[in-house]
C-alpha cells in the first residue's frame, strides 16, 4: 500500500511540474506592468524637467531680454516677408529694379537677395 501512494505521490509530482511548464507567469505579467510604467513615468518626469528648466530661464530674464527677443523675431518674420515678395516679384518676370522700386528695396539688396536663393537652388 505504501508502495502504490509513493508511486502515486512522485506521478503527482511530475504531473505538477509539466503543468508548471505550461502555467501562465502572473508574477512575469506584473513585472511587465510595473517596467512600463516606470518607463512611462521617467519619460513624464524627463518632460516636465525639461519644461520647467524653460519656465526658470524665462522667468530669470528681464524684461528688456524678453523686449529684444521679440524685436528679433519680428524682424526675422519682416525679412521672411520682404523675401517672399522679391521671390515672387521675380518669378512673375519683373526686373531688378521693377522689384527695387515695389519693395522699397536697393536694387543692389534686391540683386544680393535673388542671388542667395539662386544659389540656394543649385
Amino acid at each position: 500500500m505504501i508502495e502504490y501512494t509513493m508511486i502515486a505521490l512522485v506521478f503527482l509530482s511530475l504531473l505538477l511540474l509539466i503543468l508548471s511548464f505550461f502555467a501562465k507567469d502572473k508574477i512575469k505579467g506584473l513585472e511587465e506592468q510595473i517596467d512600463q510604467l516606470t518607463m512611462s513615468f521617467v519619460q513624464e518626469t524627463y518632460q516636465l524637467k525639461k519644461k520647467l528648466k524653460i519656465l526658470e530661464e524665462e522667468l530669470l530674464m528681464s524684461d528688456e531680454d524678453i523686449m529684444e527677443i521679440v524685436r528679433k523675431k519680428a524682424l526675422n518674420d519682416s525679412t521672411q516677408l520682404e523675401r517672399e515678395q522679391v521671390l515672387s516679384l521675380y518669378k512673375r518676370g519683373f526686373s531688378y529694379e521693377q522689384i527695387a522700386k515695389e519693395t522699397s528695396m536697393t536694387t543692389e539688396e534686391v540683386r544680393m537677395m535673388l542671388q542667395q536663393y539662386l544659389r540656394g537652388m543649385n
